[in-house]
């Protein structure tokens, strides 16, 4: 039986945990072995300092190494329905959301499916991922959480651009009734690509203003007064002729 685009993509994600914890608890056993061998003959377990040092490395150590064994056991553990990858914003039964995920891209209904960063030919993709389906946007963090976003509750979607001194070099910024969703790109013009391909399903309501100013006069405005920034899209949405009651089209 065929597996569910959800559980395909939990599979993947866990194979590639799995190879990275791997890797960490090899590197942790040659590291500790490594130590062991150059300072076995140098301790002086009399002195209190020297052993009060190595009471420490050895906690860190244990806490090291309990983390990456978790994350090695997590990574095994795959849904059979790849529900359990899921973040939901909303009151909803994961289950149900999973099934209809897991319909609409059976049927081919995947509107937009891009990577945040952009690759060069013949490299194989990785990293955080945008899927647009009719009922849902779907940010994939690239190690297997799925942060689910309803189309009907986005209010808009838009790249920005980092201004000197910023954390991040280009963003693409969902902003929904719950919350402002981010996720991070190091190539502006490939995120504006991604938006733009966005924008053919989630209306660009701000599509007449700069995008340099508006962007971060909305994110602003979004966190300090959600009222008066749902006034000013309702009316943009009217102004360029979007129904009042419908965001997507």
């Amino acid at each position: 039986m065929k597996k569910g685009f959800l559980a395909q993509q939990s599979e993947q994600a866990g194979q590639k945990n799995r190879r990275l914890f791997s890797g960490l608890l090899i590197l942790y056993v040659v590291i500790i072995a490594a130590v062991g061998f150059v300072v076995k003959d140098s301790v002086d377990l009399s002195d209190y300092t020297t052993v009060k040092v190595l009471v420490s490395v050895a906690v860190l150590s244990v806490v090291m190494l309990a983390s990456v064994i978790f994350g090695l056991v997590r990574s095994s553990r795959v849904a059979a329905d790849g529900s359990r990858s899921l973040i939901l914003l909303f009151p909803e039964e994961k289950k149900a959301v999973a099934e209809r995920i897991d319909r609409e891209a059976a049927e081919g209904k995947i509107l937009v499916d891009e990577y945040i960063d952009a690759f060069p030919e013949g490299k194989k993709p990785h990293g955080e991922r945008v899927i647009l389906l009719p009922s849902y946007l779907l940010l994939l963090n690239g190690m297997g959480a799925i942060t689910v976003v309803p189309r009907e509750k986005i209010y808009w979607v838009c790249p920005q651009t980092g201004r000197k001194g910023s954390s991040f070099i280009v963003r693409l910024m969902i902003f929904n009734e719950k919350k402002t969703l981010y996720m991070e790109g190091a190539d502006v013009g490939h995120l504006q690509s991604v938006a733009d391909k966005l924008y053919q399903y989630i209306p660009n309501v701000f599509r007449e203003y700069d995008l340099d100013t508006i962007s971060y006069d909305m994110d602003k405005l979004f966190d300090k007064n959600r009222e008066e920034f749902i006034r000013i899209w309702e009316e943009e949405k009217k102004r360029i002729g979007l129904s009042g009651g419908k965001r997507n089209v």
